[in-house]
């Protein structure tokens, strides 16, 4: 019998170890926002992560864009999706998904500020290396 619990437990212990960036409490959405916010922001402030996964969850809520997050963040030429992510991303992903905003609900897009065309129009907010537009 112990034999079959020592088993188990290292059974266990392996899954864990081959599925290391997901916990059993994450969700598909959560996961696939944290990646998404990664991708943009990592190197950037908390601030700015939650308001990339604010745009994305106005993005969620407006009658102009997909019905649900997949589609929202896979949309053609918008949020950038890696495959890794990391602890802050994954708490600003939590916080957004849990009501969290940091901008409006009228911002509905962002431009990095080094990009190489800005847009001409006043941004309704900056966070860090981030402009946010209506």
């Amino acid at each position: 019998m112990r034999k079959w619990i020592a088993l188990l437990a290292l059974a266990a212990l392996l899954a864990c170890a081959l599925v290391p960036n997901v916990s059993f409490t994450e969700d598909k959405n959560t996961v696939l926002l944290a990646r998404a916010i990664y991708a943009l922001a990592r190197n950037d402030s908390y601030d700015a992560k939650l308001a990339i996964g604010t745009v994305a969850m106005n993005r969620l809520d407006s009658v102009w864009f997909a019905d649900d997050l997949g589609g929202v963040l896979n949309e053609q030429h918008q949020f950038p999706i890696g495959s890794r992510y990391d602890a802050e991303s994954l708490r600003a992903a939590h916080a957004v998904l849990s009501g969290r905003r940091v901008l409006g609900p009228e911002a509905l897009h962002y431009q990095s500020l080094a990009a190489s065309q800005p847009r001409t129009d006043a941004p309704l907010a900056v966070v860090g290396g981030f402009a946010f537009y209506g």
